[in-house]
């Protein structure tokens, strides 16, 4: 009798822990079905953000292209801004040469005034003129060379 109650025991624990473990594997079912679903979920927002993502994309690269764009444009004008600044420059430090030759010369020949005739004088001034007249000319020649190369020949005669 012993035995019996002890297999009977046995049986009912055993029962109730078949049964403990079913519910256990249908809990656990369920709680896999609604992870499933809100896997499901997500994969369907992710893939919306990845349309809406892919939408601007485009939009975003036309745009840094003609950001781009537009930067090397400024950059071209600030160069020309800077080479234009580079031959005022050069323009300002030959009129200040030939302002300081006139200058010198002027004052020489204010000097020679006192002591020579009139006719002296007029020759004087005549060599000034000249020396201006080819200090402008020699100054001018560089610039005249950069201009032919865009320009073409430009024929001088000689005086």
């Amino acid at each position: 009798m012993v035995m019996t109650w002890i297999a009977g025991i046995a049986a009912g624990a055993f029962v109730i822990l078949a049964a403990g473990i079913l519910v256990a594997l249908r809990s656990a079912l369920s709680r896999l079905g609604q992870v499933q679903a809100e896997a499901e979920a997500m994969r369907q927002d992710l893939h919306k953000l990845s349309l809406e993502i892919s939408g601007l994309i485009q939009p975003a690269e036309e745009t840094i292209r003609e950001a781009h764009r537009q930067l090397q444009a400024a950059s071209k004008l600030f160069e020309a801004a800077g080479q234009v600044g580079g031959a005022i420059a050069h323009t300002t430090s030959v009129a200040e040469r030939i302002t300081s030759v006139l200058s010198e010369s002027a004052e020489q020949h204010a000097k020679r005034y006192r002591t020579k005739r009139q006719v002296g004088e007029a020759l004087e001034w005549a060599e000034l003129g000249m020396a201006a007249w080819q200090l402008w000319q020699t100054s001018r020649k560089p610039e005249t060379t950069a201009e032919d190369e865009h320009h073409g020949p430009v024929f001088e005669s000689e005086t």
